[in-house]
């Protein structure tokens, strides 16, 4: 289980289609995400720190892997996929 502030977690991760994923959370949420929209907020240092291209729309997801338990990884099939996305970013998405 992956947990959130300790209180919610993620209950299962599917893939939607080939752009977007969903997210089922433990208090019930369901969450649909876009590949692309997750993409443009990367909090990776090189793209904090430099103007980068965020212009992708069509992005896929060759994998999506949970880190250390409060974060997803996604490698993303272009542009950046070195940023890790905290729960409470995504949580704050929706």
């Amino acid at each position: 289980m992956e947990y959130l502030n300790k209180l919610i977690f993620i209950r299962a991760i599917s893939k939607k289609d080939r752009h977007q994923f969903t997210i089922e959370w433990s208090d019930g949420r369901i969450a649909d995400y876009r590949l692309s929209d997750v993409q443009r907020l990367c909090p990776c240092a090189g793209c904090c720190e430099k103007k980068i291209d965020k212009s992708i729309d069509e992005v896929e997801a060759v994998q999506i892997s949970s880190v250390g338990g409060y974060a997803l990884q996604i490698i993303f099939t272009q542009g950046c996929s070195k940023g890790i996305y905290p729960f409470s970013l995504l949580r704050q998405m929706q």
